[in-house]
């Protein structure tokens, strides 16, 4: 596809530009319809008048319909979704971004968003939309699927749709973290498994306990259950949180604190903190297992958006192996920036 626009822009540079304009304007509806144009446009960044005069378009090709509620796609829009999505996707440059992170981190399959999702929480949800795809894609009947909470996830778990019921049975891959019940791995792993109509376990734990409190814990048969099934997992998935902003979020200690401090610690995941390079500062906690060295048959899927993540991804994917990463463009960028500048 990258080969062809090229050719076409080169011959209708000024027809490539509506096109892609259209494009763009119908997947954003999309995924947030029904919305009006003066909502789209702010979260498009464009003026007013061109995304007037691509819905106007669009609605004389019987792709969109226009109502007091907003705009919404018909029944024929779906017919040409996926080919818009590639098309906006290409046009502005988010295929090449995917590209050059699949190359700088060794991930085989990344997804970029547009926008930033620390300026506007809509990219939050379409980064979860994104994720709940690419998990749908990867999950199959039979499987154990382990999933971390937070605001992504959460998004992610809404995202989550089955036509067809699934064996799937779904674990929450940490204990609880903090007072948001909403976007705890527990509420996270429920819904999921209420989405595809597969089975989930609970894990009723703090991610904060201790060696000795865990032990006295795995004595009850739910929680020797629940960390059964995640020494099997066949698929993580996972957010990743800034080590300064997880710390705080942990409580931890004074010491640990100038620990991270000392050895520069930018990432955390499943309780390791690591630093750019992804090699483990501090482990806060036995609970959250490290599954990517537990489990070494298991595709780990990593979902983290925003600008301020950016070294973050980085060292999460120098920790672990991982099979896909999911993302919005001012991370991606930001990554492209920090490694790219930093090679040799």
């Amino acid at each position: 596809m990258l080969d062809e626009m090229q050719v076409l822009s080169r011959i209708a540079p000024d027809l490539m530009a509506d096109i892609g304009r259209r494009a763009q304007v119908l997947s954003s509806i999309e995924s947030m319809q029904p919305v009006g144009r003066r909502a789209l446009a702010a979260r498009l960044n464009l003026p007013e008048r061109e995304v007037r005069a691509a819905a106007a378009a669009l609605k004389e090709q019987g792709l969109i319909t226009m109502d007091a509620a907003g705009m919404q796609l018909t029944p024929q829009a779906i017919e040409v979704l996926s080919g818009a999505h590639d098309l906006s996707r290409a046009m502005f440059g988010l295929t090449k971004l995917e590209q050059a992170l699949e190359r700088l981190l060794s991930v085989p399959h990344v997804v970029v968003v547009a926008g930033n999702a620390d300026a506007d929480p809509q990219v939050l949800r379409e980064v979860g939309r994104a994720a709940a795809h690419r998990v749908h894609k990867l999950m199959q009947s039979g499987m154990t699927l382990a999933v971390t909470g937070g605001r992504t996830m959460s998004e992610m778990a809404q995202g989550i749709q089955s036509a067809t019921p699934m064996n799937v049975m779904v674990v929450p891959a940490r204990g609880g973290i903090g007072s948001s019940v909403e976007i705890q791995a527990n509420t996270v792993a429920a819904e999921i498994a209420r989405r595809v109509g597969g089975h989930h376990r609970s894990m009723h734990l703090p991610d904060t306990l201790d060696q000795a409190a865990l032990q006295e814990m795995m004595k009850l048969p739910e929680v020797r259950e629940t960390l059964d099934l995640l020494r099997r997992t066949d698929l993580v998935v996972h957010g990743i949180g800034r080590a300064d902003v997880m710390a705080q979020r942990r409580r931890l200690p004074a010491d640990d604190v100038e620990k991270l401090r000392t050895h520069r610690a930018v990432g955390e995941a499943f309780g390791d903190f690591f630093d750019f390079d992804g090699k483990t500062v501090l482990q806060a906690s036995t609970v959250s297992l490290s599954l990517g060295k537990a489990y070494k048959e298991s595709k780990m899927v990593a979902v983290a958006a925003g600008e301020r993540k950016a070294e973050a991804i980085i060292a999460a994917t120098r920790h672990e192996k991982h099979d896909s990463l999911i993302t919005d463009e001012a991370a991606a960028q930001a990554i492209v920036s920090l490694l790219e500048s930093s090679s040799p």
